[in-house]
């Protein structure tokens, strides 16, 4: 039978690293969980189809990688798809990297409303507890960020959540979270992996007894409510900066979670602030992973809004808000003379810490925190009330925790990226869909109160710091050949930067994977970015490229900006000229970076 099975792998003519790869998930027995599936895609592949053989190639090319938040891919057989043998490898090396660390022997575990996530979850338990670490299990869907809550709670030395966030139906993946209740990050992130790794090539993995098992702690039931969810709701209620309740302004909220967690967290901090908040029951729903009602659960898309902007229509409602399937990120729309208006993640971010600084005096070891990549206009406006920021970090929340880690005595006053991440307060290390909901509710409460909708206060702050527009353009590119066309772009943009865009000169390049000494160890991390600061007389722009960690695309982002104050009556013709402005840099750098990937995806 071995040597049948050894002759069908060979005879599919795969390069030598493949055919050895998919050969040991087809003998050995540690693979057997997921040899049904294999069986068949080899047989399509046999059989002559090409997109099998494609999905060989690329499910046995690699090992799934950690990138930003953990690791996630398209669930299905082999070392680069996401499976029962990868979690369970991926759980043994969490446990490894625990133990040599001398962290906690205890890992506390979540999982959202995907396909297999629960299964996912139990068997990532089960490794743990063959390493003799006490697992938490909550046995219901919940939110990433009270995960990170929790793991700080309970004193754990870990964390896990299996979720792969807005990504499409068909990927699941594992968040793995370190004891102050961040993503992974740095030495601990190249530790994790290089466990993770070692696993890969262990012979078999250890396996729990029933002894073992039974020291896995399950929450179920209404013992999830008063045990993880109301500690949690606690801490998010203590985020927002209005006092008493919201009901006196009359304001009208449309949610959706998009079949996701975020009804367990949003809507009963919402309501217990009284506001009147109306869910889309079928999205509350769950749906067996399948999503069947979007085409992607990302609330950074306005067209996933669009049952609960119908909801909003019927009802109403003043606002739209609506949270990705594991509630860290949240999107929003506002009614505006009768259309529902989508607001992108940088003005939602600058929206909430204008709130939180109109409201509240900074704490005198307060700071903000953001990315090279979101709005300069978080900068400007911390550094306008007198508060120190950061807003030179790599994309991804572990960047944020990892300042929060080097200074343990300032306060986060507030954190942001571009892609609908909000975070307050220092108990949840992750960005959180539910704080970020509080502050918008109560921000859009007291424009109501005032007259004024959500844009209005966005015009109030241009005219006063500048008009400031971001955009960004996704270039995919799947597979093999997209990882390569990616790097090509990187590479060659890194050999020899670009002199102008868009009539544009380039004055100034950051390469990220330059060393930097800036004093933070978070700061200094290497990172696969290129960032170019583009100006022309009084205009200026940044232009940033990023392959991101999780999706198989090149990110471009476009930040352009006007000086400030700006006169009311001439905010218009700023707006213009700043917005055909970013949409031609954009443009340019998208079509050259298209010619460079070009050739790599037409082989």
């Amino acid at each position: 039978m071995n040597g049948e099975i050894s002759q069908t792998v060979a005879g599919l003519g795969l390069a030598a690293e493949v055919t050895d790869a998919l050969e040991r998930w087809m003998l050995h027995p540690r693979y057997a969980s997921e040899r049904p599936a294999l069986k068949s895609l080899v047989a399509e592949a046999q059989a002559g189809s090409a997109a099998a053989k494609a999905e060989i190639v690329d499910a046995f090319s690699r090992t799934l990688p950690i990138g930003t938040g953990g690791r996630r891919g398209k669930v299905g057989p082999g070392p680069n798809r996401f499976n029962t043998v990868v979690v369970r490898e991926t759980a043994q090396g969490v446990a490894d990297a625990l133990h040599r660390a001398g962290d906690a022997p205890k890992v506390v575990i979540v999982y959202d409303t995907r396909r297999d996530s629960r299964t996912f979850a139990h068997v990532a338990a089960e490794q743990l507890a063959a390493n003799d670490i006490q697992v938490t299990l909550i046995d219901a869907p919940r939110p990433t960020p009270e995960l990170s809550f929790m793991v700080r709670r309970l004193g754990c030395g870990a964390g896990i959540v299996l979720s792969a966030s807005h990504n499409p139906p068909e990927d699941n993946g594992i968040k793995i979270y370190g004891p102050d209740g961040a993503q992974v990050l740095g030495a601990r992130d190249a530790a994790l992996m290089a466990a993770i790794l070692a696993v890969a090539g262990l012979p078999e993995l250890p396996r729990a007894g029933d002894a073992q098992l039974s020291t896995i702690r399950v929450i179920a039931g209404d013992a999830i409510a008063s045990e993880a969810d109301a500690p949690y709701h606690d801490y998010v209620r203590a985020q927002g900066v209005v006092r008493g309740s919201l009901a006196s302004s009359g304001l009208k909220i449309a949610f959706t979670p998009l079949h996701g967690v975020g009804h367990t967290s949003v809507l009963p901090v919402l309501r217990s602030r009284g506001l009147e908040v109306h869910a889309v029951a079928a999205q509350c729903d769950p749906d067996g992973g399948n999503f069947s009602t979007v085409r992607s659960a990302n609330p950074e898309l306005p067209e996933s809004m669009a049952m609960a902007i119908d909801l909003a229509r019927e009802v109403g409602a003043d606002l739209v808000l609506a949270t990705d399937p594991d509630a860290d990120r949240l999107g929003a729309c506002v009614r505006v003379r009768g259309e529902y208006l989508p607001i992108d993640g940088n003005r939602l971010g600058v929206l909430m810490l204008d709130h939180v600084l109109r409201n509240q005096r900074p704490p005198a070891k307060g700071w903000v925190l953001t990315t090279l990549v979101t709005s300069p206009l978080i900068g400007t406006l911390a550094r306008a009330a007198g508060v120190d920021v950061v807003d030179d970090l790599l994309v991804g929340f572990k960047h944020h925790a990892g300042m929060m880690a080097e200074e343990p005595g300032k306060t986060l006053i507030f954190g942001c990226e571009e892609s609908h991440g909000f975070m307050r307060g220092d108990d949840v290390r992750d960005k959180d869909g539910a704080i970020a909901a509080l502050l918008l509710s109560e921000c859009a409460a007291q424009a109501r109160d005032e007259g004024k909708t959500l844009m209005d206060v966005l015009a109030d702050v241009w005219c006063e710091q500048g008009y400031h527009r971001e955009k960004t353009a996704n270039l995919v590119a799947a597979g093999i050949s997209g990882r390569r066309a990616i790097a090509a772009v990187m590479d060659a943009w890194r050999a020899k930067p670009p002199t102008a865009f868009a009539g544009l000169h380039v004055v100034s390049v950051d390469d990220r994977y330059a060393p930097r000494r800036t004093g933070s160890a978070t700061r200094d991390l290497p990172g696969n970015v290129l960032s170019f600061e583009l100006a022309a007389g009084d205009r200026a722009c940044r232009l940033v490229l990023r392959p991101s960690g999780t999706e198989p695309k090149l990110k471009v982002y476009a930040l352009a900006r006007s000086h400030g104050p700006i006169a009311p009556d001439t905010l218009t013709a700023v707006q213009v000229d700043v917005d055909g402005l970013i949409d031609r840099v954009l443009a340019d750098a998208e079509s050259a970076a298209r010619a460079i990937m070009a050739p790599y995806l037409e082989a």
